[in-house]
């Protein structure tokens, strides 16, 4: 009977060797048919629903909705009338590098418990994504009877060749316990880790350098938290924007190969020299590690080998001194800071104008550097020219090459008087770290040749010295006085209040005109006081030509009769030459008068907004008629404020 227990035992071994033989083999093929399919299904964008098939009724369950490679909207949940609702929804995003492939994911999960006993159906859920809606797998959920959770023991486990392991040894030392974190992740702390990278370890003042945190990692990873970022001393910092499906690259780090991929890159400026700081940042990332124990059986580490242990890792980068140059000496006339590599050019809307016809000088700055710090040459026209405060064009963008491309300054010049006058050169100079050498552009002289009438405005401004004439003899304007006395009625006309009235009227008349015209001329002699009372009287003109326009929607040649009603007005009231009428010498001149801050600000804006108008469409008549009564305003208000 022992022989025969031996050789069934045997033949029951050989039959569960088979089986398990038969397993692996099936293992294998489902994993080669997996890795066959991996790469097409890494790309393609998946919504899917999951949950336990069976839950008890007095247990609560997680529902997902996940959207993989790609991101959603519009979520629209089924159905869950069978269901108690307790939280959710929790959003989880999760990045996923796993045998060099990028996996990203979102997730949005709800806390359910049932109400009762019996089988449900869970329908689809819908979701918007790339403008494509698309709907996740239907769900069966079994929800059957309440259960109280059993005490986990473990039971001693003794020799039985039936049900064991053929090849365990009951003697051997148990399976050890897996590794702790703490252990698991000293281990790891040169298979990932954070460093920082600069392009330049020496620079110039106002040059730029790039700082890179890269992340290396020889493990998979399940993403990355930035938990503190870079605060950059004595810099002027702008952060690159990376691309969310950046691919990692590999790389040779201290002999060993890595993955790498870039968590944060900024532009720096530096602005003073000396020894400055590049910060470290901190990352929060999860390792997963291959959970390794030691088994008592072949079969259960091949089973084994793919279960994974998440590892919490918090990494820190090194901080790095760069040092910064002063600039060289030798600073061209008008250097005002320019660093990098740029060009320069000037031009002029047009050659040949006409007086009030108003005419654009732009200048223009194209490159790469620190654009942002770049000032264009002030302009100067000749005093016949009233020149606006220029309009300023960026289009600037940020990339790993630096701040590239180009800053306009538009300046609005109109002419006042007819000629022929000359737009002067301008020099724009900029450093060239590249070279170490200051680079000096001119541009040319612009000639502008003016026709028609002088101004009005200018006219209004110039004396107004009326000619003296001598005061007329009134000899003849007296009568020759009879002596008799005239016949009245009962009462005498002599002496009689009439009498007297016409007796001293020809002397108050010759008194009066005497003093009008001391008057007068004294009124003439002021001339800041005569432009003054005129200020307002020019600029009604121009408004009331403005409204003519404003009537056929000139929008052209409203805006300008609009804001030469505003400056003439302006430049007569506060006595301020054309040559030196601009916006902030306006508001220090109304300021010292006592107009208010907010009559100041409004008087800025309307001047803006027309000068603007002119260049730029503003289209609609309503903007017109709102600025024109804004104009009509501000007029009585600076009437009654300027002392």
């Amino acid at each position: 009977m022992g022989f025969v227990r031996v050789a069934e035992a045997a033949g029951d071994a050989v039959k569960l060797q088979k089986m398990r033989n038969a397993t692996i083999i099936s293992f294998l093929l489902l994993t080669f048919c997996t890795l066959i399919c991996h790469d097409d299904a890494q790309a393609q964008v998946r919504f899917y629903a999951t949950a336990p098939k069976s839950v008890p009724v007095n247990q609560t369950f997680q529902l997902s909705f996940t959207i993989e490679n790609g991101s959603g909207s519009n979520l629209k949940l089924p159905p869950l009338n069978d269901f108690q609702i307790l939280g959710g929804p929790n959003t989880s995003t999760s990045m996923q590098w796993v045998n060099g492939q990028v996996t990203q994911s979102v997730s949005y999960t709800y806390i359910l418990k049932p109400k009762a006993e019996g089988t449900y159906k869970i329908g689809k859920a819908s979701v918007t994504v790339s403008g494509v809606n698309m709907e996740s797998n239907e769900l069966t959920i079994e929800v059957g009877k309440p259960v109280a959770t059993p005490p986990q023991t473990r039971q001693p486990r003794g020799w039985d060749p039936f049900a064991d392991d053929p090849f365990f040894n009951p003697y051997a030392t148990p399976a050890e316990p897996e590794k702790s974190t703490a252990e698991l992740q000293e281990e790891l702390k040169d298979d990932v880790l954070m460093r920082v990278l600069v392009s330049k370890s020496s620079v110039y003042k106002g040059e730029m350098l790039t700082v890179t945190y890269k992340l290396y990692f020889r493990q998979n990873l399940t993403g990355f938290n930035v938990t503190k970022a870079p605060a950059f001393d004595g810099f002027w910092s702008q952060e690159v924007n990376l691309d969310p499906k950046r691919k990692q690259q590999v790389e040779t780090y201290n002999g060993k190969q890595y993955y790498t991929i870039e968590v944060m890159k900024y532009n720096l400026y530096p602005q003073r020299d000396g020894t400055l700081t590049i910060p470290a940042i901190e990352v929060n990332t999860t390792a997963l590690v291959q959970a390794r124990t030691r088994s008592r059986s072949i079969f259960d580490d091949f089973f084994n080998m793919g279960r994974h242990t998440q590892v919490p890792l918090t990494l820190k980068t090194n901080t790095l001194t760069v040092q910064v140059k002063e600039l060289p000496a030798g600073q061209p006339p008008g250097f005002q800071g320019a660093v990098g590599r740029y060009s320069f050019e000037a031009r002029i809307s047009a050659k040949e104008t006409k007086t009030d016809e108003p005419i654009t000088y732009s200048m223009k700055i194209t490159g790469t550097g620190n654009l942002k710090f770049v000032e264009a040459p002030k302009l100067q026209a000749p005093e016949e020219f009233e020149v606006f405060e220029p309009k300023i064009k960026e289009n600037i963008t940020n990339s790993s090459e630096g701040l590239t491309g180009s800053k306009q300054y538009d300046y609005l010049l109109i002419p006042r008087q007819p000629g022929e006058y000359t737009l002067q050169a301008y020099t724009f100079s900029y450093f060239d770290p590249a070279t170490a050498k200051y680079v000096t552009i001119t541009s040319p002289e612009f000639t502008v040749k003016v026709t028609g009438a002088p101004s009005q405005a200018d006219a209004g401004e110039q004396s107004n010295t009326a000619t003296k004439q001598p005061v007329k003899t009134l000899g003849k304007d007296i009568r020759y006085l009879k002596t008799n006395t005239p016949d009245f009625g009962q009462r005498p006309f002599y002496g009689s209040w009439k009498f007297v009235t016409l007796y001293v009227s020809p002397f108050l008349i010759f008194a009066g005109l005497v003093a009008l015209r001391k008057r007068h001329d004294a009124l003439e002699a002021d001339v800041v006081g005569a432009k003054r009372r005129k200020a307002l009287k020019v600029a009604k003109q121009r408004l009331s030509k403005a409204e003519k326009f404003l009537a056929t929607s000139d929008k052209k040649n409203f805006y300008s009769e609009l804001s030469l009603g505003i400056w003439g007005y302006l430049s007569h009231k506060l006595n301020i030459d054309i040559s030196e009428l601009s916006k902030d010498n306006v508001k220090e001149k109304l300021s010292q008068r006592a107009v208010k801050s907010d009559t100041i600000t409004a008087l800025t804006n309307l001047l803006t907004a027309c000068e603007q108008a002119l260049y730029a469409p503003v289209g609609e008549g309503t903007q017109m008629k709102q600025d024109f009564e804004t104009g009509l305003h501000l007029l009585a208000d600076l009437e009654a404020e300027i002392k």
